[in-house]
């Protein structure tokens, strides 16, 4: 029988070549298994890297937004007080302004805050002279007109205070972001303007050296400011309206208001100036523009200005016409008319009411003024809304009613 004989050494190559084939099986494995693994750990890691992106994301908006101010508030909101009247024996009121549905009560001592249920839940103490506040943004800015103190507060707690060296204090704002301007005297120069962001950083300051200042009013988000200046100019006294952007260093515009007194000044959301003076109604641009006016029928007697609307009273109460009450849109539209004839003590508003106080009766009425309805007489001397809600000052106290 034939016999196939195996050349020599073919058995060893191909069990040979059988190893190197399950040596590079093997090595092709643990290749992909090495691959995998720093697929996963660069997975792992650009995961981690996203978390500490948003983590420094949420940390830099509660940073800015001031949510740790807005829980506080929140929280200050819901203590439990023992309703109202609430007892105010002894002090001087000069104000009431609204935080939301709570109130600050602004007195010769300081501001006491309120909230809905009557409980106090914050002291603001001063010794200014002669304090003045500003709300917005569920914040109280409370400053010594001529003197140097100047604090905020939030509904719980101080946030910060300052005392101004070197001068007096001639005007100061917040906006509803917590960013806060203050006007001051200062030696060698007419005034000086400071602007801070809601971390009451310094982020902006003019030098200002050709009027004085009398008035000052950020924007909305805090990153744009109007002044009301004032200079004499041939013997007439001339209001500029000057606007500065915080991201120019320029001046962005400079309007001269011959023979006029600038009284208010106001931003709207869209970011255009709602001015009122002793004679016309403006609505301006940012960048200076005028887009609106409104000439005053008589002599103003007062006014209340605020995004989108202003309400103005004029004449005398003992005339036969009595106070006369316009509205007007924030284009400066006229809405609606009405007239009281008793003399009138204050004009306050919010975006849907109207309150007319004189002496011995409340009138609410709506935007347009379509109808002005005398509300139960109470003896308030002082009113505010704040939401769906009234507050007043009476001889009883504070007290809350319904709107």
């Amino acid at each position: 029988m034939y016999k196939q004989e195996r050349a020599p050494g073919t058995g060893e190559r191909r069990e040979g070549v059988a190893r190197t084939s399950e040596l590079n099986e093997f090595d092709r494995l643990r290749r992909g298994r090495r691959r995998k693994r720093l697929f996963r750990r660069a997975v792992a890691a650009v995961f981690l890297a996203a978390v500490a992106v948003v983590a420094v994301l949420i940390a830099s908006v509660v940073y800015q937004l001031d949510l740790r101010s807005q829980l506080e508030n929140y929280a200050a909101s819901l203590r439990r007080g023992d309703g109202f009247p609430v007892a105010l024996d002894g002090m001087t009121i000069q104000a009431l302004l609204p935080m939301g549905r709570d109130v600050a009560v602004l007195t010769s001592s300081g501001a006491y805050i309120y909230n809905s249920s009557g409980a106090l839940v914050n002291s603001c103490l001063n010794n200014y002279r002669t304090p003045i506040a500003r709300t917005a943004g569920g914040k109280l800015l409370t400053y010594d007109l001529g003197g140097t103190g100047l604090r905020v507060d939030n509904k719980a707690k101080q946030l910060y205070s300052a005392d101004i060296e070197g001068g007096s204090i001639l005007a100061a704002d917040i906006a509803p972001t917590g960013a806060i301007a203050v006007a001051r005297s200062s030696p060698g120069v007419t005034a000086q303007v400071s602007a801070y962001n809601p971390r009451f950083e310094l982020m902006y300051v003019w030098t200002v050296t050709d009027s004085y200042i009398t008035g000052v009013s950020l924007s909305r988000r805090g990153s744009m400011m109007a002044c009301a200046g004032v200079v004499m100019e041939d013997q007439h006294i001339v209001s500029l309206l000057r606007i500065h952007h915080f991201d120019q260093d320029q001046e962005a515009a400079r309007v001269p208001l011959t023979g006029e007194i600038i009284a208010s000044m106001v931003w709207t959301e869209e970011e255009e100036i709602q001015v009122v003076t002793d004679k016309n109604l403006y609505l301006f641009s940012k960048e200076g523009a005028q887009l609106a006016k409104a000439a005053l029928p008589s002599t103003l007697l007062t006014y209340e200005n605020l995004p989108g609307a202003v309400y103005i009273a004029c004449g005398d109460y003992r005339d036969p016409a009595g106070v006369t009450i316009l509205s007007y849109d924030g284009g400066l539209k006229q809405l609606g008319s009405a007239s009281v004839d008793r003399r009138l003590l204050s004009l306050t508003a919010d975006s849907a009411h109207l309150l007319v106080l004189t002496e011995g009766q409340l009138y609410l009425g709506d935007p347009a003024l379509r109808e002005l309805k005398r509300r139960e007489h109470q003896d308030f001397y002082r009113v505010c809304p704040a939401g769906s809600d009234l507050y007043g000052i009476t001889p009883d106290g504070l007290v809350r009613t319904g709107l």
